[in-house]
């Protein structure tokens, strides 16, 4: 979500930013199938499509703030912190709270038509979308909440990131990086995630809200570090990129012990606190195992940048912001009108890229005015004719 001039970007890493949030898209156009809670609910939910998202969702938002915790580092450049951080408020506190007042009222007002709490039009709900909180009231962030933590988490480690950057501190990472990737300790690092599910997830409330949600907070702002490390290391990416394969068995292990073992098919599991241990180091397993097999196949695999990449590089942030607004409306009329499961679902993402595409053309892409609000930055000039001689 952060953008570099194109000299410094990396094609693996704009490949990650692009993929992860293309699959984020997919996950929410299939929440309301998925027998989870959603804002909007079928009574019909499909097996296979609740098991699919399973498996993504113990890595698909971590590899997000995987490669935020890379750009961050990117976007840091040489810039002095007062700047840096007025950066961040534009590129991230502005678009949400844009989101907040114009995308998210849209998404609550169709949840309360649909649960029937309330009857009428949008303009008639629009006098009560911002009072009380959701869910008991109705002024939320939903989707959005993602740039509240980067932007909470950004602030909050960027000392880090301003020490990471020093002499000294390349110094000490470039140490550190070699002698992890010589000695394997990267596996290490599911630990501190483990603790934070064994010892804050009890304690946390609130999730994604962020205030009360200690384990988002450290989890997240743990993975947010590790992009950073990960991606600036060449060493590390090396021994990922050797590494992959035995990732991605591990990973598979992982998981399959993960769900044997704790959810067995359970729509929503239920951990035994003697099982909590064993439960946050699996699941942390897997979570790395899964990372370092998706970073260490793009590192060796998606080097190049095709002319399209750009493109859609540029177009994540304002189609993470629209995509569940469209989402929702497309879910509550396949939904209105009896759409079976599964073709509600393939029509739903549909949709949700087409509805999508058509605005971040039409109304985001082309206007300087509306540009800063999705987190793009302005245009630029266009070039001079040169004088006829």
């Amino acid at each position: 979500m952060n953008a570099t001039p194109a000299s410094d970007r990396r094609a693996d890493l704009d490949w990650l930013r692009v993929s992860a949030f293309a699959l984020l898209i997919v996950y929410h156009a299939g929440m309301a199938w998925s027998g989870w809670n959603w804002h909007l609910v079928s009574p019909d939910s499909l097996d296979w499509l609740r098991e699919g998202m399973r498996f993504v969702n113990r890595w698909r938002m971590p590899l997000i703030f995987l490669v935020s915790g890379a750009a961050i580092m990117l976007a840091l450049g040489q810039r002095s912190p007062g700047a840096f951080a007025l950066d961040r408020v534009r590129r991230l506190l502005v678009p949400l709270a844009f989101g907040m007042i114009v995308l998210v009222p849209p998404q609550v007002y169709l949840e309360r038509l649909y649960t029937g709490r309330f009857a009428g039009t949008f303009v008639q709900w629009l006098p009560q979308a911002f009072v009380g909180v959701y869910p008991d009231g109705n002024l939320s962030w939903h989707h959005l909440w993602f740039l509240a933590y980067v932007l909470v988490l950004t602030v909050a480690c960027l000392p880090l990131f301003l020490w990471a950057r020093s002499p000294a501190g390349r110094a000490a990472l470039e140490g550190a990086s070699a002698l992890t990737a010589r000695a394997g300790l990267h596996w290490l690092m599911p630990l501190p995630l483990a603790a934070c599910i064994l010892w804050l997830a009890p304690i946390s409330r609130n999730p994604n809200g962020l205030v009360g949600d200690w384990y988002g907070l450290a989890y997240y702002g743990i993975l947010l570090l590790y992009g950073a490390f990960l991606f600036g290391s060449r060493e590390l990416l090396a021994a990922l990129n050797r590494q992959r394969f035995l990732s991605l068995g591990i990973g598979i292990a992982a998981y399959a012990s993960l769900y044997v073992l704790f959810i067995d098919g359970a729509i929503r599991p239920t951990i035994a606190p003697a099982d909590r241990p064993a439960y946050a180091l699996v699941s942390a397993i897997n979570t790395m195992a899964w990372l370092f097999a998706i970073v260490g196949f793009a590192n060796r695999h998606l080097t190049r940048r095709p002319a399209f990449l750009g493109e859609a590089t540029e177009a994540v942030y304002p189609f993470y912001m629209l995509h569940q607004t469209v989402t929702v409306i497309a879910v509550y009329w396949l939904l209105r009108l009896g759409t079976p499961p599964a073709a509600g679902f393939i029509l739903a993402v549909m949709a949700t890229f087409l509805g999508t595409s058509i605005l971040y053309l039409a109304v985001v892409r082309p206007w300087w005015f509306v540009r800063p609000l999705f987190g793009l930055r302005p245009l630029p000039p266009a070039p001079r004719a040169r004088a006829a001689g």
